[in-house]
């Protein structure tokens, strides 16, 4: 992990960035505690925020190694100071968890979201989860993002009740819900539950609520609440039939499988007989579904 970071550092900056980061690392085995935060800090002004620039090869290269963590987003400071942790870890593992601390409640807001990005590329990752919940009480946006979007430490390590809460702040606050990595395998009757009372009272109030909250309700939604599912599947707005379409198929029960046969003969948008396609051939991939 380390080594292939440190390569797309080496192809990607300048000889002088470069030259500095590896200083940086230096500081970083050395585990002076002052000189640690001084080089966490000093990565934007030394780097730049610009992303790396990745090829689409490097990318893949860079996912197959494991992590499933995209950093075609990430600016170049926030990789170097991913390196900069990892090289901590390697070289104080006794001292790592307090110094990775260190970095993070010391560090001003984009630094601290690099360390939310950068967490499931450290070792033992579940032992920052205290810190990673308490980062989705936030209401500094950017910082929220770091943690919920784009980022698998979420699916992997928070227990359903704060993922849940996770996913509708994120709907509260207009973030893409197909931003949360691995929403798809951690959908629960919880969450479908508090996702539908939510578009309950935004209808019954008359305002508006994201299309994409269907990924929520959906999936292991009662019956009852179906019944307005299968409206919405008719509605006149295209993204709401869209996002009901593409939810269905997590279901693959007989009754969701013969709407969106419906909704397809009717379906005069192409884009949107492909999205009813794909969640007819997803129902007929994995027959038993979420819910069935």
């Amino acid at each position: 992990m380390k080594s292939s970071i440190r390569g797309l550092l080496a192809h990607h900056l300048t000889p002088v960035r470069f030259e500095w980061l590896e200083s940086a690392v230096e500081i970083g085995s050395s585990i002076d505690r002052n000189r640690l935060l001084s080089a966490y800090s000093g990565m934007t002004r030394r780097l730049g925020k610009n992303p790396l620039g990745l090829t689409a090869d490097e990318s893949k290269q860079w996912l197959a190694t494991g992590p499933l963590l995209p950093l075609d987003h990430w600016g170049a400071d926030e990789v170097g100071r991913a390196l900069l942790l990892l090289s901590v870890a390697q070289s104080a593992p006794g001292e790592f968890s307090e110094l990775a601390l260190d970095c993070y409640w010391n560090g001003d807001s984009r630094e601290q979201q690099s360390w939310l990005r950068s967490l499931v590329l450290l070792p033992e990752p579940e032992q920052f989860l205290d810190t990673a919940m308490d980062a989705c009480r936030t209401n500094i946006i950017p910082l929220f993002e770091a943690i919920a979007c784009e980022n698998p430490y979420p699916a992997r390590y928070f227990p359903e009740l704060n993922f849940n809460q996770m996913v509708l702040k994120a709907l509260f606050n207009v973030i893409a819900l197909e931003r949360i990595a691995g929403l798809a395998d951690r959908m629960n009757p919880e969450l479908s539950r508090m996702a539908d009372d939510y578009v309950s009272e935004r209808v019954a109030a008359d305002r508006y609520f994201p299309e994409d909250i269907w990924m929520a309700v959906v999936p292991f939604a009662p019956d009852a609440s179906m019944e307005r599912v299968y409206r919405y599947l008719d509605h006149e707005d295209g993204n709401q039939r869209r996002w009901v379409s593409h939810a269905l198929g997590f279901r693959s029960d007989d009754v969701s499988r013969k709407a969106l046969e419906a909704r397809r003969e009717k379906e005069d948008e192409i884009e949107l007989v492909e999205v009813i396609d794909r969640s007819l051939a997803r129902m007929k991939e994995d027959p038993k579904g979420v819910r069935s």
